[in-house]
């Protein structure tokens, strides 16, 4: 029988996070005694991949509780250090469900039966859920989705605008149907950070549907320490996310067909520029000549006739690297002063 969902959970130095995330894979429901109980008709329908990345530390041995737990649904795939996007290939390639979900070692799901039952229900080629933001004893859901009822929709009939600064294909929002991963060549890349980029745009190569539903499925850690997600972190691995700009930008043209609508390839580029403009955020914190290199890639994608760019973009291009380099930086020391 095919699963309904595949789950695919990296594992790499994850101890104090894995339990916390592979428990949030389990599904309960309440018996006709009142107890709680494993949920066995959702779970027989569910696969949790676990990709151990050639962990040093006790996280492989720990998630493999699970599988001996829980044999129905999870199982555990063991290979040499790759890195995220590695894991994440793999995963994708020995995933078997109708629906494929990506989950980050510390991070965990919420309404996940609920979930379930929506995918039981539909054909969509994308499910899009609220995601939640936690850091410290803070919780936030940083972008309310348009919601539309819950009804099945045409990919073209998506608002964009509407569901800024959320990209329609971004893990932490999406369950896809894992055949629109049928693209020639799909993979992420591999030793490198932030290689999830490749999600924001190459999904709607092959999408044809999408539906919203609004309940909250994705739990965002924030505040861990190395986090990518971390400024300082960000600014030292600009280069890294560059690269995985580019390579998204190429894969997505390279791919594109003649039939592809205009309206989702129009706002495929604009996801593109946006992402770009959040690099630019970042390279003026770098030394002139190093941040000249970058903003020399970066140029182009601000000149996207069909985006609304930020004041800092339109000084880019309006007068070029140096005079808004040293711009930005009398903004940084002025904020310093504050």
């Amino acid at each position: 029988m095919q699963k309904l969902l595949t789950i695919v959970v990296p594992v790499y130095k994850v101890e104090p996070y894995i339990n916390k995330c592979l428990d949030s894979c389990l599904i309960y429901k309440t018996d006709e005694q009142g107890n709680r109980v494993l949920n066995a008709e959702l779970m027989n329908q569910l696969e949790v991949i676990i990709v151990n990345d050639g962990t040093p530390d006790r996280s492989a041995e720990m998630s493999r509780e699970y599988v001996k737990r829980y044999p129905q649904t999870f199982r555990q795939i063991d290979k040499e250090n790759g890195g995220h996007g590695s894991a994440w290939n793999v995963g994708l390639k020995e995933a078997t469900g109708k629906y494929l979900r990506f989950l980050d070692f510390d991070d965990w799901l919420t309404n996940l039966d609920k979930l379930m039952e929506k995918l039981q229900k539909t054909d969509a080629d994308i499910v899009l859920t609220p995601k939640k933001e936690i850091i410290g004893n803070t919780e936030k859901i940083p972008c309310q989705l348009g919601y539309e009822g819950g009804i099945e929709k045409d990919i073209v009939q998506f608002d964009f605008e509407t569901n800024y600064p959320m990209t329609i294909m971004s893990f932490q929002y999406a369950t896809y149907r894992k055949c629109i991963f049928s693209i020639k060549d799909f993979a992420f890349r591999e030793h490198c950070s932030y290689d999830d980029t490749i999600l924001f745009t190459a999904p709607l190569l092959n999408a044809k549907t999408y539906v919203i539903y609004d309940f909250v499925v994705y739990n965002y850690l924030l505040g861990r320490e190395n986090q990518s997600a971390d400024p300082i972190v960000a600014r030292k691995n600009i280069p890294s996310r560059i690269e995985n700009l580019e390579y998204m930008t190429n894969y997505f043209y390279a791919n594109k067909t003649k039939s592809i609508n205009s309206h989702i390839e129009k706002n495929a580029s604009v996801i593109i520029s946006r992402l770009a403009a959040f690099l630019l955020c970042d390279i003026h914190y770098m030394p002139y000549k190093e941040a000249k290199q970058y903003a020399t890639i970066l140029i182009p994608y601000m000149k996207n006739p069909f985006w609304k760019p930020s004041k800092s973009a339109k000084r880019l291009v309006k007068y070029g690297f140096t005079i808004w380099y040293f711009f930005e930086k009398i903004k940084e020391y002025k904020h310093l002063g504050d």
